[in-house]
């Protein structure tokens, strides 16, 4: 049997008691972190833009648009896929760089939608999307990445196709011409990053992967073969031959995907989060301000600068992707969120003035052969000649440097109260908490 039959019949057959219970639990904590920073998204600049795109042309529908009207399965997904990763504050897998709850959930619950489905049937497509788009992640990592693709809005795709499959209940011959269809539309370029466009990838996948689910169910054709062979998917989205179609194949049920997600603690690329966990621990151990700094060193792994490419940052969005705005911010206020990643902040003379202090430099495995290469060594020097020395080896919350959960709460209520209140927030929470549990009308409340 070919990979695409495998986890197609994954997809097909697995159900939710085969999931244990602590891939289910890691599975809440990133919904919950994903609909706190997709309500912000649903308001930001890009909310706003995307919102206005769905309303006049996404279609009548009943499918829920997080704190928008409702639309078309497909619209909604496009749109609660970008909200989701429209502040780049949306989770990441540790070991491939995929931010997957943003097109799988986005997918999942669209379909949910179009369903009438549990809530359980929403978590077990939640998980399977997250499974399908790490295996087909991992089985061109990383030289698809590092050929300029956006692996969020690529492999992304089939992780909201899968969720959507198993949330609408396709067979395996149908979700295998899902996959075909959704292999056709695949897209998303690195080259966009700091732009509108990046969130955009995220809502495509969703978008795509739920067309996808769709056109199959109705019996529309494809390869069904999609990743084998020479002009196979994963062939062609890579070089050199790096395809191994065992990272699909290989293991199911062994070890679950959602259990390699990281939650971000500040709204910018994961590849900036080590180098600020290091600063912030230096502000608060030193009491340090801008003025008792006179010079930043950053050190990154050499990967890191084709992502870097804001050193000084017209916008916000420019800033996600600027180490000398990430590091500038936490400086001037001992942390960075979403009341920092903002125009205004941005081009303040107070921040420029930051930024010009901090120097980057790029070196190959800086800790030994680390996958990813997130972490960061820093050097500090002060205006009376003091040096101060750090290193952060993982992204803070990852699963190898797991932020605390108060933590990850204060985050939820900092992006959830933009719009709600602090009752509505915890009553929220407390849904998705216990997800399993929640009747799927009353979680369509809470978001709508």
């Amino acid at each position: 049997m070919g990979e695409t039959a495998v986890l197609a019949e994954f997809v097909e057959s697995v159900v939710y008691d085969d999931v244990p219970s602590e891939a289910i639990e890691h599975a809440k904590t990133a919904i919950r972190d994903y609909v706190g920073v997709a309500i912000f998204g649903s308001h930001h600049e890009v909310g706003e833009q995307m919102t206005s795109y769905v309303d006049a042309y996404g279609g009548d529908g009943d499918a829920t648009v997080i704190h928008r009207s409702p639309k078309s399965a497909p619209a909604a997904a496009l749109a609660n896929g970008a909200f989701g990763h429209a502040i780049d504050y949306d989770d990441t897998f540790e070991s491939i760089v995929i931010h997957p709850t943003s097109p799988v959930f986005a997918a999942a619950l669209a379909a949910a939608d179009e369903a009438d489905a549990t809530t359980e049937d929403l978590l077990l497509g939640y998980v399977v999307g997250c499974e399908a788009a790490f295996r087909v992640g991992h089985s061109t990592y990383p030289e698809h990445y590092q050929n300029g693709w956006h692996s969020t809005g690529t492999a992304g795709s089939f992780g909201a196709t899968a969720a959507a499959a198993s949330v609408l209940g396709l067979d395996a011959e149908e979700i295998a011409r899902a996959f075909g269809i959704v292999a056709s539309g695949s897209s998303a370029l690195k080259k966009n990053f700091g732009t509108m466009t990046k969130p955009l990838h995220a809502g495509h996948a969703a978008q795509i992967g739920v067309r996808a689910t769709l056109l199959a169910r109705e019996g529309f054709t494809s390869d069904p073969e999609v990743f084998e062979g020479e002009n196979g998917y994963n062939h062609v989205m890579t070089i050199d031959g790096a395809y191994d179609p065992s990272e699909i194949t290989d293991g199911l049920y062994e070890e679950w995907a959602v259990q390699d997600i990281g939650y971000k603690p500040y709204p910018s690329g994961v590849i900036t989060h080590a180098a600020m966990d290091a600063m912030r621990d230096l502000v608060t151990e030193h009491d340090l301000e801008p003025d008792d700094v006179e010079e930043v060193v950053v050190t990154l792994e050499q990967a890191a600068d084709e992502m870097l490419i804001h050193a000084q940052p017209d916008d916000a969005l420019q800033a996600k992707f600027s180490i000398e705005f990430c590091l500038a911010a936490v400086l001037r206020e001992g942390d960075a969120g979403i009341h920092e990643f903002t125009d205004e902040y941005v081009t303040q003379e107070a921040t420029r003035e930051v930024i010009d202090k901090v120097t980057r430099d790029f070196r190959e495995e800086i800790f030994g052969d680390q996958y990813a290469g997130y972490g960061a060594i820093l050097q500090v020097t002060t205006t009376d000649g003091e040096t101060l020395d750090t290193e952060v080896r993982y992204a803070p919350g990852s699963p190898n440097n797991p932020v605390s959960e108060d933590r990850l709460r204060a985050k939820f209520f900092e992006c959830a109260e933009t719009q709600l209140d602090t009752d509505e927030a915890e009553a929220l929470e407390a849904a998705i908490l216990d997800l399993e549990s929640t009747d799927i009308d009353e979680l369509r409340g809470y978001l709508a």
